[in-house]
This record gives C-alpha cells, structure tokens and sequence, in this order.
C-alpha cells in the first residue's frame, strides 16, 4: 500500500502572499505632485505581480485536486484493511507498478501499510496510524483547496482593481494634458 505524498501536511500550506489593491476614489487628490508614467508604470508592475501570483495559485490548485482522489482511495483501502483485519477474508486492490501499469493483489490479515511521505521516503504504519494520517491529509487537502480559491478571489479583485485604476489614471492624464495644451501653457511631467 503506498500513497504518494502521504506525509503531513500543513493546513492552508499555500505559502503565497496575496497583496490587495486599494482603490483610487479621488484620482484627481492621488495624482498631485505624482508623475502619471510613474504610477502608471508602477501600477502596471502590480499587475505583473499579481498575473504571477495567480498563475502559482492555479497551479497549486491544479496539483491539490490531483491528489485528493488519490488520498480518498488510500483511506478507503486503509478502512478496508481495517475492517477485514479480524476475520479471514481477503481484499483484492490495484496497485500500480508505473504510469498505467497495474497488478491486482489480495491481502489477508494485514497488521501494517507502507506509505510515501515523499522526497524518496516511506515508512510503515500501523493501519489506525496509517489511516488517521491520510484522513488529517485529506482534510488538509480540502482546506488549502479552500484557501487557494479564497485567494484567487481576492487576486482577481485586485487585477480588476489595478485595471480600473490605471484607466482612470491614464483617462485623468489625458484630460489634464489636454486642458494645458488648451490653455497653451506648459506641461509639467
């Protein structure tokens, strides 16, 4: 019985810290003695960080949900094992040997599991060990798929945040250039 990855794991293990955009409500007080490519520039780097941040969220995600089922299964075997460990009968489980490569096995009476922890790593559990450990990890699991959407939420905020304000900025730039032109006077970068 093995389960990749079936160490201990942290709950809400996202490890990705989620900065909020402010939104600009006066444009117009911002912007004083403020460079408009300046902060354009700056607010357009925030994007950058913030598409970076999503894209690591996504795949976090991505590789959470994979495992879920696959720790699902090994606690099912587990409470298997369990249940069957008393009397003599068998239960018959895949294994698999390589990427889709599996051999049927019939256990009987068995007293322990072996688990991945990972980084080449496994040890032996006895089964309630074993299945308390990959239902803790399951129930991690589930709440860092919880967190991660939490926060994909919140940086889909901010990018849409950041875009209103680097419109608003640009739009308010545009105008205060055009009236100096208007009024022919100089403009001051």
């Amino acid at each position: 019985m093995s389960s990749g990855g079936a160490g201990p794991s942290a709950p809400a293990d996202q490890g990705v810290p989620v900065p909020k955009a402010e939104f600009i409500e006066d444009v117009a007080k911002f912007m004083e003695d403020k460079d408009a490519d300046k902060i354009l520039a700056q607010l357009h780097e925030n994007i950058r960080t913030y598409r970076m941040i999503q894209e690591d969220l996504s795949q976090r995600r991505t590789r959470t949900i994979t495992k879920l089922p696959e720790l699902r299964r090994a606690v099912d075997i587990v409470r298997q094992l369990i249940e069957k460990q008393s009397t003599s009968d068998e239960v018959v489980a895949d294994f698999m040997l390589a990427e889709g490569a599996y051999a049927k096995a019939k256990i009987k009476g068995a007293k322990t599991v072996n688990l991945w922890l990972g980084a080449g790593v496994m040890l032996e559990y006895p089964l309630a060990e074993a299945r308390a450990l990959l239902e803790e990890n399951e129930a991690n699991c589930r709440a860092n798929l919880k967190t991660n959407e939490e926060s994909m939420a919140l940086i889909q905020d901010s990018i849409t945040t950041t875009e209103v304000s680097i419109a608003r900025i640009y739009n308010y730039d545009l105008e205060r250039r055009r009236k100096m032109k208007e009024e022919g006077g100089q403009l001051v970068a």
